[in-house]
């Protein structure tokens, strides 16, 4: 995808819901659905959305937004100033 990338579209359909112990059975369909269709399928363990099968540019488009907000956020601490903090220190205090 392209910097300036547009949020993928979707299927027009609601999105499924699977449970976990059923995957295994359509696992290849879900993937088709997704792959060729756009679907979204969530995975459920005991009623609960915990996982979700989506088009891999969905997923790339989150990455690219989650990197910009990152950077917006490195932008706006540069911007303060201030005296940076060795990586030592860091890396200590946050068990790295």
């Amino acid at each position: 995808m392209s910097a300036a990338a547009e949020f993928p579209s979707y299927s027009s359909s609601s999105p499924d819901e699977l449970p976990a112990n059923e995957v295994r059975r359509a696992f290849s369909e879900v993937v088709g659905r997704a792959q060729h269709g756009g679907h979204v399928t969530y995975i459920t363990h005991h009623g609960r959305r915990v996982a979700a099968v989506v088009p891999a540019d969905a997923a790339e488009y989150l990455e690219q937004l989650e990197d910009r907000a990152l950077a917006a956020m490195a932008e706006e601490a540069l911007a303060e100033g201030g005296e940076p903090i060795p990586w030592e220190q860091v890396r200590s205090e946050m068990s790295l």
